[in-house]
């Protein structure tokens, strides 16, 4: 296991009193969000990604806010938290001892920051839950491991421990509901965009030079496949001039994306379909819409606009633009796409909308969710560590950006920046993964972000169309067998069908759909159904 990032600058038994906690004033504005929600008592456009301040950033304050039900006073309580994080640098060590340092001047604790990197993100958080090591609070990128979780007894229930929490509650209010699984809060969302939607993103300098423009494919949504002729006619262009270029490359095509035109119950096998407007559970992969998407991504492996090994390849978008010798990728997106993949691409690029607004569904909020670890030696500490964690821009900053004046400054716009004479290959520390981490819009939006990005996730999120379902988790302890079945069929035949690598596309289609049903889709689609219609009678208006 990777070291962990522990810097306990005082003595764990050192006894501190609490000062006021850090509040941001971002929280009236997710409490503004929260009284916009609506349906079935549930909120989902609440999901407060948005900022008190027009400049990008929170500022802080302590007249306002609720006071966690902890007694912070005595011996100093060693929280033990998980952060994905890309690499140690210069300054990881000053940002462990800073972080640490915070927290036990802020709320008398000490912070055992445990660092995984994507790679290791998984087999790390299992090892440790399996092993009952020391663990408080770790982020959850996978809602379909929470029932296995659950009964394992590898998480505790959050609503135990939700007087820990007032901050937290007063920004994302019933939005909260969307963790639950039956009676069990098993999460808390992070704070990110919430719409489910894709687009491609392409090279600036190609489209410019072949005389194209975002605009030219307003009327392009894969919700009608004809409309993709457009894309048709843009990847002739950039064939025809660039014949030994990639036209397009990644990880996903159009049929990956059953989240974005159907609510997909969590794992895409019996789905509500219509972005989810629906309410009988159905098979989205004998759709028409998926063998009309499927089609499309024949057409263009058959026109040699895919590689070759598209269906198989590990790289992704991000890493084959960056290389060269590629147009464009298919990849989901978010109103700051285009500045984040800048820096990750090394081009200017420009992002194409795919499937308009999108939708809301409960794995908008529970795809990323922060669980509460039974190891935990004070949940309620915990608890109130997180609550803390939520509000502190302090905290966000350091977790994300590093040590301010050493590895960012603040510019003129209110956003993080590199101070003069640091970037991306000199800078000490630098993570750049607030969408992962507790509460991002607390904390400062990089430069080159609208001064406004908090704002236009808001709104990006309350565009989207809402499931019917929104608020409803299945769980799937009754069909763990039959998920696991239809895995291991979407495993062999999805990326094949999505990126048209196949000589007959409706005959592979067809067998995909005789191996979910052979492992147990009906099942699924059948404990689906019952828990929705139970959930749905509970939750009427």
């Amino acid at each position: 296991m990777e070291k962990r990032m522990s810097a306990f600058i005082c003595n764990e038994r050192m006894a501190i009193p609490m000062k006021k906690r850090i509040l941001c004033a971002v929280m009236a504005a997710g409490m503004m969000a929260v009284s916009m929600a609506s349906c079935g008592g549930s909120s989902s456009d609440s999901s407060a990604n948005t900022s008190a301040s027009e400049n990008g950033s929170s500022e802080t304050g302590s007249s306002e806010g609720g006071e966690s039900a902890v007694d912070m006073d005595g011996d100093a309580y060693t929280v033990h938290f998980m952060m994905l994080n890309q690499t140690e640098g210069a300054s990881y060590d000053a940002v462990a001892s800073a972080v640490n340092n915070l927290a036990l001047s802020e709320i008398n604790m000490n912070v055992d920051i445990i660092p995984v990197t994507f790679g290791t993100f998984a087999s790390t958080t299992q090892m440790m839950l399996a092993s009952n090591e020391p663990l408080d609070l770790f982020c959850s990128t996978s809602p379909a491991s929470l029932p296995t979780y659950i009964n394992a007894g590898y998480i505790l229930n959050w609503a135990d421990y939700i007087d820990q929490l007032p901050d937290v509650q007063a920004y994302l209010g019933d939005e909260m509901q969307y963790g639950y699984i039956g009676d069990f809060m098993a999460g808390i969302g992070v704070i990110k965009e919430r719409a489910n939607t894709f687009g491609l993103v392409a090279r600036t300098d190609i489209l410019d030079e072949l005389g194209y423009t975002v605009d030219d494919f307003a009327d392009v949504d894969a919700h009608n496949p004809s409309s993709l002729d457009k894309l048709d006619e843009l990847f002739a262009a950039v064939q025809a001039k660039y014949p030994n270029m990639t036209v397009i490359a990644g990880q996903q095509g159009f049929a990956s994306y059953v989240g974005s035109f159907t609510d997909a119950l969590l794992d895409g096998y019996g789905v509500l379909a219509n972005d989810g407007q629906d309410t009988t559970v159905t098979n989205w992969y004998e759709s028409d819409q998926f063998r009309e998407l499927a089609h499309v991504a024949k057409r263009w492996t058959d026109a040699h606009y895919y590689s070759s090994d598209a269906a198989t390849s590990q790289d992704t978008g991000e890493t084959l633009l960056k290389a060269g010798n590629m147009f464009c990728y298919m990849v989901g997106i978010k109103p700051n796409t285009a500045a984040e993949k800048v820096a990750q691409c090394g081009y200017d690029v420009s992002v194409i909308p795919l499937n308009g607004v999108g939708n809301y569904t409960t794995s908008s909020y529970s795809s990323m969710m922060y669980c509460l670890a039974n190891a935990s030696e004070n949940p309620e500490k915990a608890a109130a560590f997180y609550n803390w964690a939520f509000a502190s821009q302090e905290f966000e900053d350091l977790i994300n950006w590093g040590i301010e004046g050493t590895d960012w400054v603040e510019d003129a716009n209110g956003q993080a920046t590199y101070p003069d004479g640091v970037d991306s290959s000199s800078v000490g520390y630098h993570n750049d993964f607030g969408w992962i981490y507790p509460n991002q819009t607390a904390g400062h939006a990089w430069t080159g972000n609208p001064v406004d990005i908090w704002d236009q996730y808001k709104e990006a999120t309350n565009e989207a169309i809402k499931s019917v379902a929104a608020g409803f988790t299945y769980d799937s302890t009754a069909v763990t067998d039959q998920v696991a079945a239809c895995s291991a069929a979407s495993d062999q035949y999805l990326k094949t069908i999505a990126f048209g690598a196949t000589s007959d596309i409706d005959a592979t289609i067809d067998e995909f759909n005789k191996a979910l049903y052979d492992g147990g889709l009906q099942m699924i689609m059948d404990e689906k159904q019952s828990q929705l219609d139970a959930w749905m009678a509970e939750h009427a208006n």
